[in-house]
């Protein structure tokens, strides 16, 4: 089972990677995972090359605010709340985003399985 403790240090790990677009960080975050699904509805990505082709964008961010926040534990289930407010560098658009992650761990504390829901503010 997983612990407060454990959770906060999972996301402020990777919110640490995502800030620094530190992309090998966020593969060792990810190492474990079989199903990785950037949206629920999605074909979920199965390999490193898949989950780092969805991590690819952060490096277009310029992030004005980014808080992960761990909301719910179940035994080996993590539910985190995150905003994402950004600028993308690429066209200088703003996003504002809102989410959910599932992140599902293995006995050794691996993050085995990833879900993720979000909305974008239009």
């Amino acid at each position: 089972m997983i612990t407060r403790e454990f959770a906060t240090k999972w996301c402020n790990d990777l919110k640490f990677a995502w800030e620094k677009c530190d992309f090998q960080k966020i593969m060792n975050i990810f190492s474990d995972t079989s199903e990785y699904y950037e949206d629920p509805f999605a074909t979920p990505g199965k390999s490193a090359d898949d989950i780092l082709a969805f991590w690819e964008e952060i490096k277009y961010q310029r992030i004005s605010k980014l808080e992960l926040k761990p909301i719910a534990i179940d035994g080996n289930r993590l539910i985190v709340r995150w905003f994402l407010d950004y600028t993308d560098v690429r066209d200088d658009s703003l996003a504002i985003m809102d989410g959910v992650y599932q992140v599902d761990f293995d006995e050794c504390r691996r993050c085995v399985s990833f879900t993720q829901w979000w909305v974008i503010k239009e």
